[in-house]
């Protein structure tokens, strides 16, 4: 059994990551961790009330030095961007940590969690920082289409609020978004440096906020290197992500409610340029799940052995 412990719990994706393991018996959960939670049951928690095996674990809250003394063969970094370091540094070269923030996205000594793009790299890693959910949809997107598009690529993104956290913000205020799509991080967005590294190609990124729940959509236009026709882009696809079930593509454009609770990366409604020199394509994911916690718990099992 995996012994995990988790450091920011309160978080959307803290949760997210609680529930999948209390599902899987190949885990367990050795503790949880928030400074705003500590002392309370987790099934007292939103969204925690129907665990089955972790119900009644107390959160506590839990100093870098006070983890590092914990049995553990893994920790999870739910915290929010910028806080990161000092657990990392009191943890060691021990146990496993995976990090969700981007505290630590394609920085040397770190492995960049993409099990679709990096898959070889996670095996065996002791430091994984696990990709956005903005750049996971936009990265297998563009990796579609790879080597046949070139740059710059433009990603336009629609997300749902709970990627904007639990902190109070006009990005998850109802009253701000009520009837509303809020754009926001225009001209340097952190996912756009990333997708820029994980896919080596120059990225134009304008990301947005809706008042649905769970859920992204990215759609990426890209110049070709060369004319190509719609079917010849599809096959490039299928084959590219064929042994990754987790990953469909399709020529039928992808709705966001096909992937919202699932682990998919759906790919779809590819479209080239009457020219044949650009081409449109859709990827929709849920930003908790494949976009964080169960994309967290493969590199997990990637890293340990277990898959």
């Amino acid at each position: 059994m995996i012994r995990v412990g988790l450091i920011g719990a309160r978080g959307y994706v803290g949760r997210e990551l609680i529930g999948e393991l209390d599902c899987d018996p190949a885990f367990e959960l050795a503790y949880a961790s928030s400074r705003a939670l500590a002392g309370r049951r987790l099934r007292d928690t939103d969204g925690l009330s129907s665990l089955s095996r972790f119900g009644d674990l107390e959160v506590r809250d839990l100093s870098p030095a006070e983890a590092a003394r914990e049995d553990v063969d893994v920790v999870v970094l739910g915290l929010p961007n910028g806080l990161a370091a000092p657990y990392v540094e009191a943890l060691g070269k021990a146990p496993l940590i995976v990090d969700l923030s981007a505290d630590y996205r394609h920085r040397e000594g770190w492995v960049y969690g993409s099990p679709e793009l990096n898959g070889k790299a996670v095996r065996g890693a002791s430091r994984i920082a696990n990709p956005g959910c903005y750049a996971t949809a936009a990265n297998l997107a563009i990796a579609g289409l790879l080597p046949a598009a070139g740059g710059p690529i433009s990603v336009f993104g629609i997300s749902g609020y709970s990627g904007a956290g639990t902190t109070p913000s006009p990005k998850n205020d109802p009253e701000v978004l009520r009837d509303n799509i809020l754009p926001y991080g225009f001209g340097g967005h952190g996912h756009e440096r990333e997708i820029a590294a994980a896919t080596g190609r120059d990225i134009i990124f304008a990301p947005h906020v809706a008042s649905f729940f769970r859920g992204l959509i990215v759609t990426v236009t890209a110049p070709l290197t060369e004319p190509m026709s719609n079917q010849q882009l599809l096959s490039l696809a299928e084959e590219r992500f064929r042994p990754y079930p987790n990953v469909r593509v399709q020529a039928e454009l992808p709705q966001l409610k096909d992937a919202a609770g699932t682990d998919l990366c759906i790919i779809g409604g590819l479209a080239v340029s009457p020219d044949g020199r650009s081409v449109t394509v859709s990827s929709v994911l849920d930003n908790l799940r494949k976009g964080a916690a169960t994309q967290a718990l493969k590199n997990i099992r990637l890293a340990l052995g277990r898959s």
